[in-house]
């Protein structure tokens, strides 16, 4: 599955204009936390890419939903924003799965059986 995902992942970017940003590329409820009276988010792991791709680890971050629509206020989401979460996702869970170990691999195969 993971072959037939990399070989149409092209596909899933058609019609949509990736711009690099400035992305914290750890943010999940564990980097998140409040310095006096001001939200804060530390630990990052910053690197330039799609900004769809910082939701990843949404996940286990914790977003509530006035959250994701005040987000997508400013930045709405593009065709095929769902699918490629899904990919941002899968990253992360074969992250884990690789880090961790087993617990995380029925995940893996979900996401890749409804991708391919």
């Amino acid at each position: 599955m993971g072959e037939k995902l990399c070989s149409n992942l092209h596909t899933f970017f058609v019609g949509i204009e990736v711009r690099p940003s400035v992305l914290h590329g750890d943010l999940w409820s564990g980097n998140i936390g409040v310095v006096g009276d001001a939200p804060t988010i530390f630990d990052p792991a910053t690197y330039y890419g799609h900004h769809e791709a910082e939701f990843g680890m949404s996940w286990c971050a914790g977003f509530s939903q006035e959250f994701y629509l005040a987000y997508h206020e400013l930045i709405p989401r593009a065709p095929g924003f769902e699918q490629r979460a899904e990919i941002y996702r899968l990253y992360h869970y074969l992250n884990h799965l690789n880090l961790f170990g087993d617990g995380y691999y029925s995940q893996c195969a979900s996401i890749l059986k409804r991708l391919t």
